[in-house]
């Protein structure tokens, strides 16, 4: 069984995540900075996800919701981390943003 921190911040998720290219590869991208059009370069930490408990044999899928806030213009939205597990250890991590109004902006990539 696997109790994640109690505190949580923004230094958990990578500077970046990654989009398959087919057959070249795979691009990345910055995760942490601005969804908007201001090009913010930093972010800060609103309301991190609720702790769970990972446990047990078998995949399990737990989406993380973390509600950032860009310091350049002041909008906020949300990474959300669509974590994967097997027999309670990490496979991988879908990445998808939402923006201030609920609207899923789509998967950014993976780590």
């Amino acid at each position: 069984m696997k109790c994640l921190a109690e505190e949580r911040s923004l230094d958990e998720l990578p500077d970046q995540v990654f989009v398959a290219l087919g057959r070249r590869g795979m691009e990345p991208l910055v995760l942490k900075e601005c969804t908007y059009e201001c090009d913010g370069q930093e972010i800060i930490l609103i309301e991190p996800p609720k702790n769970e408990e990972i446990s047990g044999k078998g995949t399990l899928e737990i989406d993380e919701d973390w509600l950032v806030e860009c310091t350049k213009c002041k909008r906020q939205f949300t990474i959300r981390c669509r974590v994967r597990y097997l027999d309670g250890e990490r496979i991988d991590t879908r990445v998808n943003l939402i923006d201030d109004e609920g609207k899923d902006l789509g998967w950014l990539g993976s780590y």
